[in-house]
């Protein structure tokens, strides 16, 4: 008799632990349930990005859920690739739908903002620039919005963080192409420049590439490039060190009468580098001497430093 009561007193204290587990589990999976409240999305302009490109993303909410009073108040953390793109500053966030008042921390990337109405239904959030660096690699990156809290007065709101995957397609410089013509042969000659093996000199300063052309005579089409090797336009200015291709075969460096600092124009400054030749303490060399040839006899001498002082003054023409 006794043995059964044992039993029976063992049945139940068994069943009691399982109300009682039961009871905790559906309270945790109520609890789990309440907290989801909301979700974040990140959308992009753009799916791929080049050297200087500039995209924005969005930052939404998405699927409130027992959202009663609004939410009027979130903070969250921008993440991205400081290698890839340039520094974001708080002029790059424009608040969407009545959101106002944010606030970003460019060191921590966090920011905060507020709204007074409240929100209550899915929606944009803020929409945030950003642009890319130089010299990009291929590869991916991602733009994430992480740390994300809101809430609408009771207590915290935890949300999920979102993200959006960038390609990044490394920028590859076009080459121009110079047509072929086998019917002319490469050649250029000129009554008003020195055409030598690798140049052509005596052009005068702020002549533009629509002047040279309208002073040479070739059968051949003519590609001109500056510095960093960008195709250059008739209105463009020559400056000492613009390259010239004539036809497949024919290329020659440009000399500018006085350029010596190859910014297209005669200035002070190329004749405090004139006077720095003369007195040996910066000795010019290249293109940069043949620059320095103005009275045209091959040697730098204080007759170029006086003629070259009487053009910048006015009193002498080239």
């Amino acid at each position: 008799m006794k043995e059964s009561k044992k039993r029976l007193l063992s049945k139940k204290i068994i069943i009691s632990i399982a109300i009682i587990i039961l009871a905790l589990l559906l309270t945790y999976n109520l609890v789990t349930a309440d907290t989801i409240k909301l979700e974040a999305k990140v959308n992009s302009t753009e799916t791929e990005i080049k050297d200087e490109q500039e995209l924005t993303i969005t930052f939404s909410l998405d699927k409130y859920n027992e959202i009663e009073k609004g939410i009027n108040a979130y903070k969250a953390t921008l993440v991205y690739d400081k290698n890839i793109f340039e520094e974001v500053l708080e002029k790059d966030f424009k608040n969407q739908n009545n959101w106002e008042e944010l606030k970003y921390n460019k060191d921590t990337g966090e920011f905060v903002a507020i709204k007074r109405a409240g929100s209550i239904t899915p929606e944009d959030i803020v929409k945030i620039d950003l642009k890319a660096k130089n010299d990009l690699k291929a590869g991916k990156t991602e733009i994430k919005i992480t740390e994300i809290v809101s809430s609408e007065g009771k207590a915290d709101i935890q949300i999920n963080e979102a993200k959006v995957e960038i390609d990044i397609l490394e920028d590859q410089q076009e080459v121009p192409d110079v047509p072929e013509n086998p019917d002319k042969p490469d050649k250029i000659t000129s009554e008003k420049y020195e055409i030598e093996k690798d140049y052509i000199l005596r052009i005068s300063p702020e002549t533009t590439i629509k002047q040279f052309k309208e002073n040479v005579t070739t059968e051949n089409e003519m590609t001109f490039l500056d510095k960093e090797g960008n195709t250059m336009k008739d209105n463009d200015v020559i400056s000492t060190g613009v390259q010239i291709k004539v036809g497949k075969t024919l290329q020659y460096t440009l000399i500018v009468i006085g350029d010596i600092d190859k910014d297209t124009k005669i200035t002070i400054n190329d004749l405090a580098k004139l006077k720095l030749h003369l007195i040996k303490s910066e000795v010019l060399t290249g293109i940069e001497l043949k620059a320095a040839y103005i009275d045209n006899d091959d040697e730098v001498t204080i007759n170029d430093l006086a003629q070259l002082k009487l053009i910048l003054i006015g009193l002498l023409n080239l």
